[in-house]
């Protein structure tokens, strides 16, 4: 598992650095991030960013349950996707954990960005 670093988007643009993935990755999230991902595979993708919290007991509405959050992104698509609530999907060291599959060694990239 690699930390993929993010990227900030300014006024004066940005042409984002694609990272190549390993079978499951993570970035520092404060909430803000969501992840870029072009498709160009030549097979549909399906991009699953982990859920840490999945339910909470509220007292007005009982049990609450959070699902891990995913898109399924087909071939020639590009996507963005979160941002992701820390209280959700932040392990214990603030990050945010996610993967796409089926997994190609060295195809599948992507970026984190940030406003």
């Amino acid at each position: 598992m690699a930390t993929i670093s993010s990227q900030q988007i300014t006024e004066a643009g940005l042409v984002p650095t694609l990272t190549t993935l390993s079978s499951s990755d993570d970035f520092v999230n404060t909430g803000k991030e969501f992840i870029f991902y072009r498709n160009s595979s030549g097979e549909s993708k399906t991009i699953t960013v982990t859920a840490q919290v999945t339910s909470v007991n509220s007292p007005i509405f009982g049990t609450l349950t959070k699902s891990n959050a995913s898109k399924v992104v087909t071939n020639g698509q590009t996507v963005m996707i979160g941002p992701f609530e820390p209280s959700a999907f932040n392990d214990s060291d603030q990050k945010c954990t996610f993967a796409i599959t089926p997994f190609s060694e060295g195809t599948d990239s992507v970026a984190i960005l940030y406003l």
